[in-house]
């Protein structure tokens, strides 16, 4: 994959934190719906895509009808191949048309437009297969390719790019996402799957670790799917958990064992439930008390300062630090003030008074 991260291209930083995701149900194909210059696919002109790319994301900022944090796409592709880093991976999107289409699905966009350059080239499929493969193996991305249209009324992503999407989303030599990237593999399934998906809050695939994944390996043992365990099954998911559970989705009638394919021995909710005859799930954080205001004065020191670093940290806002990372620690300081007030913007219950002083209602939905 030819990536262009956002430094790169030079984007601006985002208006305050995005939103995490875990993971999602798949990538949502867009097109820009705009005109868009032929010229822009000319085989000499790739040094004006970083250009566009700026265009696009100060588009967005200046959208105050939608109000974007950032540019609406998780990832852009230009026509010469390249994929460009838009909010990129574990960020929920804002291209994809209501809150609940956001956190379902990633959105990668084309530099295609609804006038001019409207058909895609050989190398803009090949990046936009290169992205879907970025966030499946990276972004815990489910298999589903959609395009925009699906699920909301909207002509996105055209015509050209939909019949793509419809046909397969394969690559130009034929080959789909996940069986013949940059990252190798093969349309038989001699290679063995090795990408994590979350289900519940927890995490299945290959180096996944806990108690649940020694349940999952017993139970296929039970079932008589643990040909394959030469130790164990134990706590950590290894080759031969999903081997093991590659042949329990086949007896369910699923096919295709390579990378991203039904039968690939990673779990999806389904076939999880149909082992073990439920979901399981993290159990609930239990929030300490709140400790009052006092502790959280600017420029002191407190021991709940630390804990609540550790929920920023936890759920991702820290893009303010001094070194170069923000680790927790007891001091309240201005970073950990504004980092508060990223986290109060992005939930609609404290956005109204985005202060950055955590308040018992900051404090327990930070934690929980």
């Amino acid at each position: 994959m030819k990536l262009v991260a956002r430094a790169q291209w030079g984007a601006r930083p985002s208006r305050y934190a995005l939103a995490y995701i875990a993971g999602t149900q798949g990538v949502k194909i867009h097109y820009e719906g705009a005109y868009v210059p032929k010229s822009l696919a000319a085989p000499d002109a790739h040094s004006a895509c970083a250009g566009h790319m700026r265009d696009i994301q100060a588009s967005h900022l200046a959208n105050t009808k939608e109000n974007y944090s950032d540019i609406a796409y998780n990832a852009v592709v230009c026509p010469h191949g390249y994929v460009f880093e838009g909010r990129g991976i574990h960020r929920k999107t804002g291209a994809n048309g209501n809150q609940p289409l956001n956190a379902k699905d990633y959105a990668v966009c084309a530099m295609v437009g609804s006038s001019g350059l409207v058909q895609p080239t050989a190398d803009q499929l090949d990046g936009l297969a290169d992205a879907i493969e970025w966030f499946r193996e990276d972004g815990a991305a489910g298999r589903e390719v959609l395009g925009h249209r699906d699920g909301y009324a909207t002509a996105c992503p055209g015509e050209p790019l939909y019949a793509w999407v419809k046909a397969g989303a394969h690559r130009s030599d034929g080959k789909t996402p996940g069986t013949g990237g940059s990252g190798g593999g093969s349309t038989g399934g001699s290679q063995i799957a090795r990408y994590r998906v979350t289900i519940n809050g927890l995490a299945y695939g290959y180096g996944a670790v806990g108690d649940h994944v020694t349940a999952v390996g017993q139970a296929l043992v039970a079932r008589g799917f643990g040909k394959h365990y030469r130790s164990g099954p134990g706590r950590e998911w290894t080759d031969a958990d999903t081997e093991c559970f590659s042949d329990f989705q086949r007896s369910l009638g699923y096919t295709g064992t390579a990378p991203h394919q039904d039968a690939d021995g990673v779990p999806g909710e389904v076939s999880l439930h149909k082992l073990l005859g439920h979901l399981p799930g993290k159990t609930p954080v239990k929030v300490p008390p709140y400790p009052g205001r006092a502790a959280f004065v600017l420029g002191k020191a407190n021991p709940a300062v630390t804990v609540l670093d550790r929920g920023l940290v936890r759920k991702g806002f820290t893009r303010h630090h001094a070194d170069k990372a923000y680790t927790p620690g007891p001091m309240f300081s201005e970073n950990t003030r504004l980092n508060v007030a990223d986290f109060q913007r992005s939930v609609p219950a404290l956005a109204g008074d985005p202060d950055g002083s955590p308040g018992p209602e900051t404090w327990r939905l930070l934690l929980s």
